[in-house]
């Protein structure tokens, strides 16, 4: 399906991606006994942990990504569970050598570490129930408390609009407030709203987003430049592939057809890809 358009699109960023900082000579990450990477393990449809099995969006890109950079064996992929707000310090630690884990771009973060990407592009959203009065605008949210949760870029969108905020420590106690109406709506990335509201039938996304465009990317320390071209090269291939379209599509049925809203476009991966600040 995209052979045309990668031929068409790859060059420059090859080009591009050669005058990038030069790493530091360390080791690469992908030749050790085992690759660790950071992931969520309570938000189906990009990564969650259930019945001893892991599963979502990230966990196919996880695997994917990591072959083709070079690992030789699902085997040596080792999975650690990170909380929104551990993501950063988990790699600056050393406690994992990549975060894939609904993992935003921004600049702030860009000062700390690296990021190879975007491998997905989602706007911030809103859920709610289905029995709910609609909530189409802004306005809608005036009288009402919309949850959600710390060490996302959520907070800062939802604080400039001025909307009532209950902030809780993950994911999942924001759906339990919802179910238990302590709070009127959950505000986060859409996808990872859709993934929710794909397995609970109660729940439904709003058309209201918010904000700029948040862009998934693979988390990597400064110290690894080398390696983070690598993932570069790997994503821009996968995300130029019928092997995305697949993996999108069958871990969000509801947006098989709006697949091509979600894809990246090679800019973008361009722009936020192994760099201290975003190219102008």
């Amino acid at each position: 399906m995209f052979t045309t358009a990668r031929a068409r699109l790859i060059a420059p960023l090859l080009v591009a991606l050669a005058f990038l900082p030069v790493g530091c000579g360390h080791p690469s990450l992908f030749e050790q006994s085992r690759v660790v990477i950071g992931v969520k393990n309570d938000q189906p449809g990009t990564s969650e942990w259930d019945s001893y099995k892991r599963t979502g969006f990230d966990i196919r890109v996880a695997y994917h990504l990591a072959k083709e950079v070079g690992v030789a064996d699902d085997r040596h992929v080792v999975f650690n569970d990170l909380a929104s707000d551990d993501r950063v310090q988990a790699l600056e630690d050393g406690r994992v050598d990549l975060v894939i884990a609904t993992f935003s771009i921004t600049p702030e973060r860009m000062q700390k570490i690296d990021f190879a990407g975007p491998y997905a592009v989602t706007h911030q959203g809103f859920l709610i129930r289905k029995d709910s009065p609609p909530v189409n605008t802004v306005e809608d949210l005036n009288g009402k408390t919309v949850c959600t949760w710390t060490g996302t870029t959520s907070i800062a969108a939802l604080e400039r609009y001025q909307v009532r905020t209950r902030v809780q420590g993950d994911a999942q106690t924001c759906i339990r407030d919802l179910e238990n109406r302590r709070v009127d709506a959950v505000s986060t990335d859409q996808l990872i709203l859709y993934g929710f509201a794909q397995q609970k039938e109660w729940l439904t996304v709003t058309g209201l987003t918010i904000g700029s465009p948040n862009f998934y990317g693979v988390g990597i320390g400064k110290k690894h430049r080398d390696d983070c071209r690598k993932l570069v090269r790997a994503i821009f291939d996968y995300v130029t592939s019928d092997d995305w379209h697949r993996d999108f599509a069958e871990t969000f049925e509801g947006l098989k057809d709006r697949w091509n809203d979600f894809r990246p476009k090679e800019q973008e991966i361009n722009s936020w890809s192994c760099r201290d600040k975003v190219a102008e």
